[in-house]
């Protein structure tokens, strides 16, 4: 079975491949899911959009031009349409004729390798819609253990819950909020998803604390290294709280990376 949201708690951490690994292959492509995988990931996050003709592909933006070969907005395509483009030359030419999925063949391959996905939901102008299939297409495939359904906006995560009370929700946050565990308690959220510049200790203890789990967003490595050249390091405060079990899951586009410093961290002293 995949790991459990609150993987902390068993002594475990989620290694989340951002949109598939993504730093070395086409985004939110099956290829990227599994050389995740390959590479230590245990859970993969992708991004949904709604098709006009009401299906779902795995795509970040809401137009094609960025990761195809296509052009203007994914929802004024129908989802042939979609699936016969290019989404892999683009970001080199070597993988050229690699499409986009649906989220059937998302979940049909977490399945297959027992892989945890975490589905944000991007689509804005039908939102409703977008949760609605989303939830149809997870209870038709038994797909409730390999899922979490992740969103910026939590009202969505909310009504999710209310349609599916089995599907876990994890809110992403860029923001701090006053009132952090009451807001998320207030939605039924079961984790969230906090950026590095928003990321406090004593805010994860008290997420911990309050049964919420803990995914923390990282940047590539080189960003980082940016910051310690500068004095400020702070991969020491990330690995102690990984060694404390304050963070339940690592996301971010380079796989090797988020690895690494789940080891770095297991080998810490106390």
């Amino acid at each position: 079975m995949p790991l459990s949201l609150h993987a902390a708690r068993h002594g475990t951490l989620r290694i989340a491949a951002h949109r598939g690994f993504s730093r070395h292959f086409p985004e939110n492509t099956i290829l990227a899911f599994q050389k995740g995988v390959d590479a230590g990931a245990n859970e993969s996050e992708i991004d949904l959009m709604l098709t006009r003709d009401d299906k779902i592909v795995v795509m970040h933006d809401r137009t094609l031009d960025r990761t195809t070969n296509g052009w203007g907005f994914v929802g004024d395509r129908d989802l042939d349409d979609v699936l016969a483009l290019d989404a892999g030359a683009k970001f080199d030419p070597r993988f050229a004729g690699i499409r986009a999925p649906t989220l059937a063949e998302a979940v049909a391959w977490a399945k297959q390798t027992d892989t945890r996905l975490a589905i944000e939901m991007k689509e804005r102008e039908r939102a409703d819609r977008l949760a609605d299939v989303v939830i149809g297409t997870l209870r038709d495939m038994d797909a409730f253990n390999h899922v979490a359904i992740s969103s910026f906006d939590h009202l969505d995560l909310r009504r999710v819950k209310e349609i599916e009370p089995r599907l876990q929700t994890e809110a992403i946050l860029h923001h701090r909020p006053v009132d952090l565990i009451n807001s998320m308690r207030s939605g039924g959220i079961d984790g969230v998803s906090l950026e590095l510049n928003y990321f406090y200790r004593a805010d994860a203890e008290a997420l911990q604390e309050a049964g919420i789990a803990v995914r923390l967003s990282l940047p590539l490595p080189e960003r980082i290294a940016k910051l310690w050249q500068s004095g400020r390091d702070p991969l020491p405060m990330i690995r102690r709280c990984v060694k404390d079990r304050l963070i339940d899951g690592l996301i971010g586009d380079d796989v090797d990376f988020l690895c690494m410093l789940s080891r770095s961290a297991a080998e810490l002293e106390g």
